[in-house]
């Protein structure tokens, strides 16, 4: 379902929630954490990206992807983008909240009330800084809150930007609008989403680690820089192997040129199911790029508009032993160039 504004009933914040067929029901805020979004969530990313980075977009777009452009003109909902290594991200506001604000279960209740992170957390004096403590009375204790969760709620308490992205929530609420001001921080996230021609319409995200980029308030003392989310490892994704040492560089540079795509077009016939013609070529240089360079196959994939498409056609050409042929035939003309040239 798509969360397309707030609304105020009584005197307590509703979100407007849309579902597939276009029809609109009212719900708790405190609940808009338990929406899925209407992106698919085929498509899996990873990068590392500055939040300072991110700029607001039209949402227009992302309504689109999710069959439900005609309701562009009624939302609320602030959707935010940038461009990663050739590939778009948009990413709704309510993505990044349930991202940022863990446990959701606990925060969203305190989101959407003014000065609501005051009423969920108390500051603890340490000899080295202040630490946090949630308040008891008001918090549920059904089931506890993890260690880098409340790591995760002390930088929310004790950061300028984090307490600012907390609060904007609220402000933003107020006037029926589903926002937050973005955390300066530089974080390591994992992406879900629709891949459409280039831009990735996110439906959830995990932040798995990130560094902040700003000091503390001058009353919370010394606080950790860097705070570590997940046990995830990103390269667990990949492929393990970050360069082939056995490459050699073409006069072109790691990509093939005219004349060794001449040389091995032959391996990649038209009618073929396999990627041919120009798209096999710029399959093969991406690939050809990343084993020379030891760059990630995240930055490989990015390179080609996709996110996982250079990775899995690499994988299939190792099965089926067309890379060996590829490589075999590529460095035999390059060994060749380099004695010429000597």
């Amino acid at each position: 379902m798509w969360l397309e504004s707030i609304e105020r009933m009584n005197g307590y914040l509703k979100g407007k929630a849309i579902d597939g067929d276009g029809k609109s029901k009212l719900i708790d805020v405190k609940s808009t954490w338990q929406l899925k979004m209407p992106a698919a969530s085929r498509s899996k990313f990873t990068a590392a990206t500055n939040l300072v980075d991110w700029r607001l977009a039209d949402a227009a777009d992302y309504l689109d992807s999710a069959s439900l452009g005609h309701k562009a003109a009624g939302n609320s909902h602030q959707v935010y983008a940038v461009n990663h290594q050739g590939l778009r991200l948009v990413v709704p506001a309510i993505v990044f909240c349930k991202a940022l604000f863990v446990p959701n279960a606990t925060t969203f209740e305190y989101l959407y009330r003014p000065s609501g992170i005051d009423s969920l957390l108390a500051p603890i004096r340490r000899p080295t800084g202040m630490a946090v403590t949630l308040i008891p009375r008001i918090i549920r204790q059904h089931e506890p809150i993890s260690r880098s969760n409340m790591a995760r709620l002390q930088w929310l308490y004790c950061f300028p930007s984090a307490r600012a992205a907390f609060d904007s929530v609220y402000v933003n609420a107020a006037r029926g609008v589903i926002g937050l001001d973005l955390p300066k921080i530089y974080a390591d996230i994992s992406f879900r989403g629709q891949l459409l021609e280039g831009t990735l319409f996110v439906s959830a995200l995990i932040v798995n680690r990130f560094k902040t980029l700003e000091t503390p308030f001058d009353w919370a003392g010394t606080q950790p820089e860097e705070y570590e989310l997940t046990g995830e490892n990103v390269s667990a994704h990949l492929n393990p192997v970050l360069k082939n040492n056995h490459l050699i560089e073409g006069a072109a540079g790691w990509g093939l040129s005219d004349f060794e795509w001449s040389r091995l077009e032959h391996l990649f016939p038209s009618g073929n199911k396999r990627a041919t013609g120009q798209r096999a070529r710029g399959l093969v240089s991406a690939i050809l790029t990343k084993l020379g360079s030891g760059t990630g196959w995240s930055i490989a994939n990015a390179s080609f508009g996709t996110t996982s498409a250079v990775s899995s056609y690499y994988q299939s050409c190792l099965r089926s032993g067309r890379w060996q042929e590829i490589e075999s035939t590529l460095m035999a003309i390059r060994r060749e160039e380099c004695i010429l040239s000597t």
